[in-house]
């Protein structure tokens, strides 16, 4: 759809979310707020609820975009409620050695079903990109709903997570003795308490990890349920080194019963500043009686439980996702904020469709620190020792995506594969990418 047929039917609104004198949202906030929720089939939150969601939205600073209707139907939403949606705000994105890069953190993008291929996402997306790049993002994030939308506007799918179930009477005993204590705690004092600390030092060590939106807290530490009300089934647990009273890992769980099925565990939130604390907590999951499987949906692909499982057999893959999307916006300015593994130096050719990377840029590294100089506006694969899309390159960003996969699926070139492995040894993460937010 041309920019002038689109103009014609449809008008874009940017706005900041706000809310009237009592703390409820505003009447543009609240027809946004209708159409996200049509779009994922949620239902209306009460008065409180919608209040609370607003105030969240205001305390990460999003920035809203609406597509409307010029010219709605009589008695349809679409007299005032947006008929494509679309948010971002800033985020930041771990290396996993302290230091981190702002992103663009992408959410609540809908399509009502009568506007479909019209060019509604499109128009949204090149929008906040155009606006991502003149705010200064290096790079753009999302998590998707779906896996096929993003590629065509040059996001890569950096970390992949899955959801796997542990067999509890075949798990224990570990095969290695784990250290420290566990204790069960109430979740209102894990919020009030250490929670964010310890997500904290997970997230500086974590490459991959993103900080969380004010709604999430809440939700992972049990207070409240997806829906918003008051969480009744939620249970948290803490760990700590032996002779230390500092927390250094919790957990929240459900346990959900199911006459004719499995009763499961099911954990809401699991984060640990050092793999002493992931054992232990795993340990003591796997310890309580009356279930039969332990499930977790953010696992990280080499998770260390399946090797300390007495029986590896225990442990199942349900299914396996992409989670981190990631679109550079800058190549030199994402490069050089991260840290590299090894030395050395590489001409890299970058295509990108919109328009914003397009370019061939030197790649120098020394004493882990990378510097980027661009010395041709097009993607020059004559003069280059790697070429690949600006997809692709989102992809290998963080290091949980390898650039000899991505050449053996013939998404990156190189006339000598030197240059690949060259690539991979630079990209490697001091430990494995793990992902365990949702936005």
């Amino acid at each position: 759809m041309s920019n002038e047929a689109f103009d014609d039917r449809y008008e874009l609104r940017e706005f900041a979310p706000g809310t009237d004198d009592e703390g409820a949202p505003n009447a543009e906030t609240g027809s946004w707020m209708q159409a996200v929720g049509l779009g994922f089939h949620e239902a209306d939150p009460d008065a409180e609820g919608a209040a609370r969601m607003a105030s969240h939205f205001i305390a990460d600073e999003e920035t809203f975009l609406g597509v409307y209707v010029r010219k709605p139907f009589p008695g349809s939403v679409d007299e005032t409620w947006p008929a494509g949606t679309f948010t971002w705000f800033r985020k930041a994105l771990s290396w996993g050695d302290g230091s981190s890069v702002d992103t663009q953190a992408i959410s609540a993008v809908t399509v009502r079903p009568t506007e479909r291929r019209r060019g509604i996402l499109r128009r949204m997306m090149t929008h906040a990109l155009e606006r991502g790049v003149a705010e200064g993002y290096a790079v753009a994030s999302l998590t998707a709903s779906e896996g096929t939308i993003y590629r065509r506007f040059g996001f890569g799918s950096a970390i992949r997570e899955r959801a796997v179930r542990v067999r509890r009477e075949r798990a224990l005993p570990l095969l290695a003795p784990t250290s420290g204590s566990v204790s069960v705690v109430t979740p209102q004092w894990l919020a009030d308490g250490p929670g964010k600390t310890v997500f904290e030092r997970f997230h500086t060590r974590t490459p991959g990890s993103m900080v969380r939106n004010a709604g999430t807290w809440p939700i992972v530490f049990g207070l409240l349920g997806n829906d918003g009300q008051k969480a009744k089934d939620v249970r948290a647990a803490v760990h700590r080194a032996d002779g230390s009273d500092e927390v250094d890992g919790y957990v929240t769980w459900r346990v959900k019963e199911d006459r004719g099925s499995d009763t499961a565990l099911e954990i809401v939130d699991l984060v640990y500043a050092n793999d002493q604390a992931y054992t232990a907590l795993w340990e003591f999951l796997l310890s309580i009686d009356l279930n039969d499987v332990v499930k977790y949906n953010r696992s990280r692909l080499d998770d260390p439980i399946v090797a300390a499982l007495g029986d590896n057999r225990a442990y199942d893959v349900d299914h396996e996702e992409d989670h981190v999307w990631l679109r550079v916006l800058d190549v030199a300015a994402v490069l050089e904020s991260r840290p590299f593994a090894v030395d050395g130096s590489l001409t890299l050719a970058v295509t990108d469709a919109l328009g914003h990377t397009t370019g061939t840029y030197r790649l120098d590294v020394q004493e882990a620190r990378g510097s980027v100089t661009r010395i041709a506006d097009d993607a020059d694969a004559a003069g280059s020792d790697v070429q690949l899309d600006v997809a692709e390159l989102g992809a290998l960003l963080i290091g949980s995506v390898s650039p000899v996969t991505l050449a053996a699926a013939g998404l990156v070139r190189a006339a000598d594969t030197a240059s690949i492995e060259l690539l991979r040894a630079m990209l490697l993460p001091p430990r494995t990418p793990h992902g365990i937010t949702y936005f």
